[in-house]
């Protein structure tokens, strides 16, 4: 009797431990590529045999017919592994009852069975790639054959970018908007950059895509459809491009996120560079940055440099704005950090190139609504400031945040955890983050343990690790002038903890 109720309890925790390892794929957009740079981290290695200790009472994956698919061939491959019987092959059951203990059999067969689940799900994972291949196929066609049709007066832009490409989408935006009005303007939401929510956007505004009726009717209005385009290996920036068809490109920077996937630096220019390939009237990219120079010095391509050396544009950092000079004119950008001025001034040439004037443009730049989860800066009621630049995973954007929090004059607190698929470069790019918020002075706080004696070595008696009561005990003697930055995607277990909101 007790074995069928252990056995019944260890079936529970297997659906818990299955649901928990599909969310995690999910996550991952079901690239193998993405899975194995998890499983280098700490935390990973920890995942593939944790006994049950995972997050959360139970693992919420969004639940889609993939997900469903999934759990269906796990259980199909779990019952033809566990309890086939056929003349030649014995499935587990029964392997164990004949060499381990007959009356435990059923028990010790489900308990190896759990151990392995992430086998099992990796499996299922495989097989319903194949389908979602074709699926994606399908989807891609359907938005290729949307465009093919659509309003002339429809204008194509597609923004990519090691980093940079959200904030210039979201400066774009509103300079659009403000023109054109914000019915005219399509755009992808948040960060659904991926090739699958692109097509899918395309699809579901059909309406906005479609041409005119009659050729009788007027002219229909100028319209803007702003793609943000995210990759993770080469090829990737390409498809969208095919079924996007992008008049106007831009290429906001070129940097070492997510190395680990594309391969080698190379791979992640010639996979950036792919967006140009694809523009069929304009591209513009960020002269200040070294890698776009480089892959477009050694291409045919025409395109625009834009950047705050070649413009010799004259740029000031305050606490809540940025302003700079440029066209003959003086800009505020109402975001905090010089770094936003190059992806400001890809904003401004595209806008330019579509016909709004340099006037409307100082007006319009100065009303762009905060950038969520990006260098958000609030008060505390004790008046120290808070920058939660919760949004930002790449060395570049780490670095420029840290920069902008050596401004502050008081008191300094970082608040960060590892960045993650950055390869064979990871342990360069950490030692300078550790070396940059030394100079800093800042007081460190790292949520994980992964490069955690690299921090401790450099940073000395300014490294907490991840002493919550030590940052709870420093926050409550904060005031006016001190500052603590909460940076890159941090645990939200952590924040609740801390308890930051003001």
């Amino acid at each position: 009797m007790i074995q069928y109720i252990l056995s019944g309890l260890l079936i529970v925790l297997s659906i818990r431990t299955s649901l928990w390892h599909l969310q995690s794929w999910q996550i991952r957009e079901y690239s193998l590529s993405r899975m194995r740079a998890r499983l280098r981290t700490n935390d990973g290695k920890k995942d593939l045999y944790s006994f049950w200790f995972f997050g959360g009472l139970v693992p919420r994956p969004k639940f889609s017919a993939r997900i469903y698919l999934c759990l269906i061939f796990v259980g199909v491959y779990s019952i033809f592994d566990l309890f086939l019987y056929t003349e030649n092959i014995k499935g587990l059951y029964y392997l164990v009852a004949k060499y381990i203990s007959n009356d435990y059999a059923l028990l010790i067969t489900l308990l190896i069975w759990e151990r392995f689940l992430w086998l099992y799900i990796a499996a299922a994972v495989w097989t319903t790639s194949l389908i979602a291949t074709y699926k994606k196929r399908q989807l891609f066609r359907s938005a290729r054959h949307v465009i093919n049709h659509s309003n002339k007066n429809i204008v194509r832009i597609g923004i990519t970018g090691s980093y940079g490409k959200s904030s210039t989408k979201e400066i774009l935006v509103h300079l659009m908007q403000s023109h054109f009005g914000a019915q005219n303007v399509l755009f992808t939401p948040e960060n659904n950059n991926h090739e699958i929510a692109l097509a899918r956007l395309i699809l579901k505004n059909k309406s906005f895509f479609a041409s005119p009726q009659s050729e009788q009717k007027p002219k229909t209005e100028k319209k803007i459809a702003i793609f943000e385009m995210g990759a993770y290996r080469r090829g990737e920036i390409k498809t969208m491009c095919d079924f996007v068809q992008p008049h106007i490109t831009i290429l906001t920077a070129i940097g070492l996120q997510h190395l680990d996937l594309f391969g080698s630096q190379k791979n992640i220019q010639l996979g950036k560079f792919e967006i140009a390939e694809g523009a069929s009237d304009k591209v513009f990219f960020n002269a200040d940055n070294d890698l776009c120079n480089e892959i477009f010095g050694h291409q045919t391509i025409t395109a625009t440099p834009i950047g705050i050396k070649s413009s010799s544009v004259k740029k000031k950092s305050a606490p809540t704005q940025t302003t700079f000079h440029a066209f003959g004119e003086d800009f505020v950008l109402p975001w905090p950090g010089e770094f936003f001025v190059s992806n400001a001034l890809l904003a401004l040439e595209c806008a330019r190139e579509l016909g709004v004037k340099i006037p409307q443009l100082v007006s319009a730049l100065a009303q762009v609504p905060p950038l969520e989860r990006a260098m958000q800066i609030t008060n505390h009621p004790q008046g120290f400031a808070i920058i939660k630049d919760l949004y930002s995973a790449n060395p570049a954007g780490v670095k420029a945040a840290i920069k902008h929090l050596a401004t502050f004059r008081g008191k300094k607190i970082f608040v960060g955890h590892p960045l993650l698929e950055l390869g064979p470069e990871a342990k360069k790019i950490h030692t300078q983050i550790f070396h940059q918020l030394a100079a800093t002075k800042a007081f460190v706080f790292w949520t994980k343990n992964d490069y955690q004696k690299i921090g401790q070595k450099i940073c000395s008696d300014n490294w907490h690790g991840s002493d919550i009561k030590k940052l709870q005990s420093m926050l409550k003697k904060l005031s006016k002038d001190d500052v603590i930055l909460l940076e890159g995607r941090l645990p939200k277990t952590f924040l609740d903890t801390v308890e930051f909101d003001t």
